[in-house]
């Protein structure tokens, strides 16, 4: 689903990472890790188009180009705080890509709407603007929206990021249901451990020193056997060594 070689990303021509090569088989579910401003969002940005990138080549869901959608997009993005329309109820949210990208008459759309709201535990919510929900039920709404067009590929911002650890444990099972029942491939940008843990998801860990991937495993083989200490500090909780 993704193939990236000697891939580098940043801004306006300037890499804050450089180098990466890695694949995403379909059906994977794939953490994107490291510390702050080590260019997890970055990558993603370039993932899903809205970065170009700076040097390498990069294949999603079999676009060179993840910015040139003249057609129907194949994947869905949750962004991180949901970015869900105030003024629109969750259904009208969850319509917007259809009514965009296909020529379903409304009927129709209402329905599948109401379904992939169903689907994430929101069923009898479509009607509800994101102000009168909880922080946990606008990231459910928000991936309802991303699987609006049935993607084969998915990717979550900090779906985790501010939700109590039970609402949190309650994300992580409809990220695995996605993966198992629909075969959806996953790759969500994360710094939450006990979800990392939960989910098993494979790991791809980014550096701001290194400016490259410095580990790419499950979290078991990472928190075990590591030997890059910014990896053995995030999967044992440790504070970094002062370079």
């Amino acid at each position: 689903m993704i193939e990236a070689n000697d891939l580098s990303i940043g801004y306006d021509g300037h890499a804050v990472q450089s180098k990466l090569t890695f694949e995403v088989p379909k059906g994977e579910l794939v953490a994107i890790l490291g510390g702050s401003g080590c260019g997890k969002t970055t990558l993603l940005r370039t993932l899903v188009g809205l970065l170009p990138p700076v040097a390498g080549s990069l294949s999603v869901a079999g676009l060179s180009d993840p910015s040139d959608l003249r057609g129907q997009p194949p994947f869905g993005v949750m962004f991180q705080m949901g970015a869900l329309f105030s003024s629109m109820t969750l259904e009208q949210n969850v319509s917007l890509p259809l009514e965009v990208w296909t020529d379903l008459d409304r009927g129709t759309i209402s329905e599948i709407a109401r379904a992939k709201l169903a689907l994430v535990g929101l069923d009898g919510r479509g009607g509800m603007v994101p102000s009168e929900i909880s922080g946990g039920m606008k990231k459910r709404a928000a991936i309802a929206r991303a699987m609006a067009l049935d993607p084969s590929l998915l990717f979550l911002d900090e779906p985790s990021a501010g939700l109590d650890p039970s609402t949190s444990a309650g994300l992580d099972e409809l990220i695995l249901s996605l993966r198992d029942g629909l075969g959806t491939t996953i790759v969500l940008v994360t710094h939450e451990l006990d979800s990392i843990l939960h989910l098993n998801a494979r790991c791809l860990m980014l550096d701001a020193g290194a400016g490259t991937l410095i580990a790419d495993g499950l979290p078991g083989e990472l928190q075990d056997g590591a030997t890059h200490p910014a990896v053995r500090a995030f999967f044992r909780r440790e504070m970094k060594a002062k370079t």
